[in-house]
C-alpha cells in the first residue's frame, strides 16, 4: 500500500516500538530544577514486551488486510464504498461493508499496564493522513485518506459527545468543518451517527483506536445502552476497530453472536506482570524494568540495579505505571535532598509514603495475590483474579511470600509483616461493606415483593437492576411480549 511502511519481521516492529523520552537530552547540562521537571512531567517510556509486540503485529495485520479488502479500485468494493457514502448522506441505514467479516480487537486490563502506551507507539510508526490524487478506478478526483484515528470515549458515555470527538478529530486533521456542518443537517443523534460513520468510510479510514473504555462510561452511564448499540454499528462499518479499556468495560457483551464477533481476533489482556502465571513473566518484567529504570536523571550510577528491579516489581504489583511512579518519585526525593543516586530502600520509602497510600492496596493485591484488596477498586475484575489464583494456589503454598521468579523484594519477610495488618484491616472493611450491600439488596427485594406491578417504585427497581446490554435486550423483549 502506497505511503505505508513495510514490516516483514518481528524485529522491524520491536525496534521501532521502543521509546526512551530522555534520548537526545544532555542530562549533564541540566540543573536540579530541570531534572525534577523531567521526573514529574508526562512521560511514556516503552521497552517492548512480548505482549506489546504481539498487539502491534495484530493491529498491523488488521490495518493492512482491512485496506486490501475495502480497496475501492476493486469493482465490488467500489460499488459498496459508494453505496455506503450515499446512504450516509441521506442518513439511511448503511448497507453491508465490502468486508463480510468483522475486524475487531479488544485490549483490556487494569489501568497502567501499557495498553494505551503501546497503541500510541504503534500509531507513531505510520502516517496518519495520506493524500490521493485523481483515480478513475476508484471514481474520485482526489481524496484525503485517514490511515488511523485515535479516539477517547466520552466520559459521560453519550453518543453525542463521542460523535463530536470523532468529527473534531477529522476536522483537525483535514481542515474540514464536519463538526459544524453535519449537526446542522442531522438534528437527531441517530442520524448524525450514520452520517459520521459515513465520513469515516468516505475518507477510507484504515483503523480506529477507541480508548478509555471504562465501567462508568460503557456500562453505568445513563446512555450506556445507546452507546453500546452505536459501537456495534461501528463494528459493522467494515473499518477495523481496536477497543482499549478497563477489563470491566466490556462486561456488556454477553450475547453469543456479539461475543463471537468480538473475539474473531484474539483479545489482548494486559494484566500486571506475573498476575496470570504466564511462563514468560520474568522476561516480560525485565523488559518493563529496562524501560522504567532507563528513565534515570541522577548523575551517579544506580545502587544495586537488580535489587531495584525486584523492589519495583514487589511494590508496584507488576503494574508498569506504578513502577514508573515509584521510580521517578524516588529520584525526585533524592534530588531535592542533594543525593545523586538511589537504591532499593529509596523505592520502598516512596511505597510506604502517604503519596502512594491510595494505590498501595492495588499493588499489594497483585503482589500478594489478595483479591479482597482488589475488590476495593470497582474497575478491577477481582473475581477473575480470585478464580485464577485459587486454581493456581497450590503452586505457591505453603507460603504466600514465595520468592519464585523474583516476585518479592529484598527483606520480603519484613515487608510482608509490615503489610499483613493493613491487609487484615482492608479485608475487614471489605467484608463489612459486602454485608451492608447484601442487607440493602434484601430490603429492596422485600419492598419489591410488597409492591403492586403498577407501582412506579417497582418499575424503577426493575430498571436499576438491568446490567449491561444483554439485560436491556431481555427486558425489551419481555415488554414487547
Amino acid at each position: 500500500m502506497v505511503g505505508l511502511p513495510r514490516f516483514t519481521e518481528v524485529s522491524d516492529i520491536l525496534d521501532k516500538l521502543a521509546f526512551n523520552p530522555l534520548a537526545g537530552i544532555d542530562l549533564e547540562s541540566l540543573g536540579v530544577v530541570d531534572r525534577v521537571s523531567l521526573l514529574v512531567g508526562e512521560k511514556v517510556p516503552l521497552e517492548p514486551t512480548i505482549q506489546s509486540v504481539r498487539a502491534a503485529m495484530t493491529w498491523w495485520g488488521m490495518l493492512e488486510m482491512g485496506l486490501r479488502a475495502r480497496n475501492p479500485v476493486l469493482p465490488e468494493a467500489r460499488r459498496l464504498y459508494w453505496a455506503q457514502i450515499n446512504a450516509a448522506f441521506r442518513a439511511d441505514s448503511l448497507p453491508p461493508a465490502p468486508t463480510r467479516g468483522m475486524s475487531i480487537h479488544v485490549s483490556k486490563g487494569p489501568t497502567g499496564t501499557g495498553k494505551s502506551v503501546t497503541a500510541q507507539r504503534f500509531c507513531s510508526l505510520i502516517p496518519q493522513v495520506f493524500f490521493h490524487g485523481k483515480d478513475e478506478a476508484a471514481s474520485w478526483n482526489e481524496m484525503q485518506q485517514i490511515v488511523y484515528l485515535e479516539l477517547n470515549m466520552s466520559h459521560d458515555g453519550t453518543r453525542s459527545g463521542f460523535l463530536t470527538r470523532i468529527l473534531l478529530q477529522i476536522d483537525g486533521l483535514l481542515r474540514t468543518t464536519y463538526a459544524i456542518d453535519l449537526p446542522k443537517r442531522h438534528r437527531r443523534v441517530d442520524q448524525l451517527a450514520v452520517a459520521t460513520v459515513g465520513r469515516l468510510i468516505a475518507h477510507y479510514t484504515g483503523i480506529l483506536f477507541v480508548d478509555e473504555g471504562q465501567l462508568r462510561n460503557l456500562i453505568k452511564s445513563g446512555q450506556a445502552e445507546l452507546m453500546q448499540m452505536f459501537l456495534m454499528e461501528l463494528m459493522n462499518s467494515g473499518i477495523p476497530l481496536v477497543m482499549i479499556g478497563n477489563e470491566r468495560a466490556f462486561d456488556w457483551v454477553t450475547y453469543s453472536q456479539d461475543l463471537s464477533r468480538l473475539h474473531l481476533t484474539p483479545s489482548e489482556i494486559f494484566s500486571p506482570i506475573g498476575a496470570t502465571n504466564l511462563p514468560d513473566a520474568d522476561v516480560e518484567w525485565n523488559s518493563v524494568a529496562t524501560g522504567v529504570m532507563g528513565y534515570y536523571v541522577l548523575r551517579k550510577p544506580i545502587l544495586d540495579p537488580d535489587g531495584c528491579s525486584k523492589m519495583l516489581r514487589c511494590c508496584s504489583g507488576g503494574i508498569a505505571r506504578l513502577a514508573l511512579m515509584l521510580w521517578c518519585f524516588s529520584q525526585r526525593d533524592k534530588l531535592i535532598s542533594g543525593v545523586e543516586s538511589i537504591g532499593p530502600e529509596d523505592i520502598k520509602k516512596v511505597y510506604e509514603s502517604s503519596d502512594f497510600a491510595k494505590l498501595r492496596p492495588l499493588a499489594d493485591g497483585f503482589n500478594f495475590r489478595k483479591p479482597e484488596l482488589l475488590m476495593t477498586y470497582p474497575d478491577v475484575d477481582a473475581d477473575f483474579y480470585s478464580s485464577h489464583w485459587k486454581i493456581k494456589r497450590a503452586e505457591s503454598e505453603p507460603t504466600e511470600r514465595s520468592t519464585q521468579g523474583g516476585r518479592n523484594a529484598p527483606d520480603s519477610d519484613d515487608f510482608s509483616k509490615s503489610t499483613s495488618r493493613k491487609h487484615k484491616t482492608e479485608k475487614a472493611k471489605f467484608e463489612t461493606e459486602k454485608t451492608r450491600k447484601k442487607n440493602q439488596d434484601l430490603k429492596r427485594e422485600e419492598l419489591s415483593k410488597s409492591l403492586s406491578p403498577e407501582d412506579i417504585r417497582k418499575q424503577g427497581l426493575s430498571r436499576i437492576h438491568l446490567a449491561g446490554l444483554a439485560a436491556a435486550r431481555a427486558e425489551a423483549k419481555k415488554k414487547a411480549g
